[in-house]
């Protein structure tokens, strides 16, 4: 399944629209959860989403430098890519 940095995005946004994020629609990699109001709850619910949706798990481990949207996709991008690439 290929995956574009655009689909995480849109997953996000997405999933922050769901938990009631003011913006969520218009977020950009640029925004920082505390720009969005993102709490450690909110977090889960999105980590929780995204490990569902793209197939990955996400350890806290990787989760500790995440601060930003764009953390975030790369963070994606890069466990999507891994988990591509494991043998079955």
């Amino acid at each position: 399944m290929a995956v574009s940095e655009n689909d995480v995005l849109e997953e996000i946004r997405d999933q922050l629209e769901a938990i009631k994020v003011p913006g969520a629609r218009e977020a950009t990699p640029d925004n920082t959860w505390t720009e969005l109001d993102v709490d450690s709850l909110d977090l889960v619910e999105l980590v929780k989403a995204l490990e569902d949706r793209f197939g990955i798990t996400i350890s806290d481990d990787d989760l500790k430098p995440i601060e930003s949207v764009g953390d975030a996709i790369a963070l994606t991008m890069r466990l999507v890519e891994a988990e591509e690439g494991a043998p079955a």
